[in-house]
């Protein structure tokens, strides 16, 4: 009897150091679907000009898609009502407003409160008028916030359920490794280039990945890069009837262009919409590029989706995880 006791005190030991957070506390997995978001305060102030401006932070359309998605599915719930049973909520948005308690607006980021890869926003705040200032000098701050934790979860499902063969293709033809979901398992390979797709018709996600030569600080332009996104995607990808394929859509919607430091390596991000020249057939894309100095050259991973009767938020919001986990030899 004392063995088994033995036994199971080593088990719950092994379970709490592979499971908890910090302390030991083994945490539950958080609830509710990608890009739920739960906002929780007092139900008079979340009516009022600062609750609204919080709302219309996370309402905001998705960028990148030809139709108009939010960034967040909102929930609001009084203060009083907020439980254990909410607690391990994915994503949580706590705003207290009171002139007794706080002199200025504040905001604090928390990870894994009360779940595992949990992400929490707490806003303090005396006035309606601090509150809507907080919300709207954080706005791209508390939604990468949240978004980066997404992604998080999406890698980690990867990681665990990943395709092998497709990941060693990339590695192969572009000299980079990435988290390849198991359902992306279509595949084709070239010198520099990499393309990887789940090959559905009904909602279709791709991968693509290549490597070119830097020569200048303008082939991190918005043009330069659509150019050769352009360029390479002719040659590669063609479309279903004879002569077809793939473009980036200019006409009717402006890529959203940003640069930024991923891992201290300067990468560009854009956002648009791919078209298909000579079919009625598009969608949205994202794609990062990285600057890969031991080689002097760009690399650039893309992700793009084709779901014509569906909604597409999460679906490339999803696999935008896959650019982001980009790892050079």
């Amino acid at each position: 009897m004392k063995k088994i006791f033995v036994i199971l005190w080593v088990v719950s030991q092994l379970m709490t150091s592979c499971n908890s957070d910090k302390g030991g506390v083994l945490l539950p997995t958080v609830t509710g679907a990608a890009y739920d978001l739960l906002i929780v305060g007092n139900p008079n102030d979340w009516k009022q000009e600062g609750g609204k401006a919080l709302y219309d932070v996370f309402d905001d359309d998705t960028p990148g898609l030809p139709q108009s998605e939010p960034l967040f599915n909102i929930s609001f719930i009084p203060e009083s009502q907020f439980d254990r049973v909410l607690k391990p909520a994915r994503n949580i948005v706590i705003f207290i407003v009171d002139d007794k308690l706080y002199t200025q607006g504040k905001i604090s980021y928390i990870k894994n409160r009360w779940a595992r890869i949990q992400a929490i926003i707490q806003i303090t705040a005396p006035s309606q008028e601090e509150l809507k200032k907080v919300a709207e000098e954080h706005k791209t701050e508390m939604i990468d916030f949240l978004v980066n934790i997404e992604y998080e979860r999406s890698l980690e499902f990867y990681r665990r359920y990943s395709n092998g063969k497709s990941r060693q293709l990339v590695m192969d033809s572009v000299g980079i490794g990435i988290s390849v979901p198991d359902f992306i398992n279509k595949t084709k390979g070239g010198t520099n280039f990499a393309w990887l797709s789940n090959g559905s018709l009904d909602s279709r996600q791709d991968i693509v990945a290549y490597r070119i030569p830097y020569r200048g600080e303008n082939d991190f332009s918005l043009e330069r890069l659509l150019a050769v996104r352009d360029s390479i995607m002719k040659c590669y990808i063609e479309g279903p009837s004879e002569g077809s394929y793939m473009a980036t859509e200019l006409k009717n919607y402006e890529p959203v262009y940003r640069a930024m430091k991923v891992d201290n390596r300067y990468c560009v991000e854009i956002r648009g919409l791919w078209r298909v020249e000579g079919d009625f057939m598009g969608g949205p894309f994202v794609s990062r590029s990285y600057y890969d100095e031991k080689n002097n050259d760009i690399v650039t991973v893309e992700t793009f989706v084709y779901a014509p009767q569906h909604k597409k938020r999460n679906k490339i919001r999803l696999m935008e995880a896959v650019t982001t986990s980009v790892e050079f030899e």
